[in-house]
């Protein structure tokens, strides 16, 4: 079993200037065992909560790595944005980017390339997987963020519901909105309990919900995954 206490990476901290930190965000997350987790930028931030709230993930670390490259016969240095290992035993970094800096009419697209080959090349000599993830990837979904965000916050700051087995008794493998299991709990559990035993279920693997097209309410679809 991982030791959280004994991560395998040590986030790097970087300078609070123009280039890094114009849109710091300070967070805590479960997954890291409640530390504190520095994103740099807003899509950053995003992509944070998108990783906390995948519940195949197992733990991440980010800014965790420095590599260094060559560009026009100077040496550069580039910091993935984030570890990821899975439940499955299988790690990934990961590197973040707008779309148009992956243009080759963008104003940064020779060292983003440079750098992005160089993290790949580095990842592929230690058998490991690298993933470049745009705001397309991130930020799919009209709901998205939002839901995930309500999700996790509802996760960090409450314990387990007393209401999530009553809850679970009455999902299905099938959709269902929360709204109907509300009307079949009615008089055991008010709405707000049902909402909070179905974001803690789904943060933790057990549910699953339509976060992209549907906000928290009773319209959001809900199954179970067990």
């Amino acid at each position: 079993m991982f030791d959280l206490q004994k991560p395998k990476y040590k986030p790097i901290v970087l300078p609070r200037n123009k280039k890094y930190g114009n849109n710091c965000w300070l967070a805590s997350g479960p997954k890291v065992g409640q530390r504190d987790v520095v994103l740099y930028s807003d899509l950053e931030f995003d992509h944070w909560v998108t990783v906390e709230t995948n519940p195949n993930v197992l733990t991440y670390c980010e800014q965790p790595l420095e590599i260094s490259y060559t560009l026009n016969g100077k040496l550069h240095s580039t910091i993935f944005d984030m570890w990821i290992l899975m439940k499955d035993g299988t790690e990934r970094f990961v590197e973040i980017k707008y779309e148009k800096d992956l243009k080759p009419d963008g104003r940064s697209y020779i060292r983003t390339k440079r750098q992005i080959t160089t993290q790949k090349e580095w990842c592929e000599q230690n058998g490991l997987q690298h993933e470049v993830i745009t705001e397309k990837d991130i930020r799919a979904g009209r709901f998205s963020i939002d839901n995930k965000l309500k999700m996790l916050l509802n996760y960090i700051n409450h314990d387990k519901p007393a209401s999530v087995d009553l809850v679970k008794n009455y999902m299905t493998k099938q959709k269902k909105a929360v709204g109907d299991i509300c009307t079949q709990l009615k008089g055991k559990c008010s709405t707000y309990e049902v909402l909070l035993a179905c974001q803690w279920m789904c943060y933790s693997g057990i549910a699953s919900a339509d976060l992209k097209e549907q906000i928290w309410g009773n319209k959001m679809e809900v199954w179970s995954l067990e």
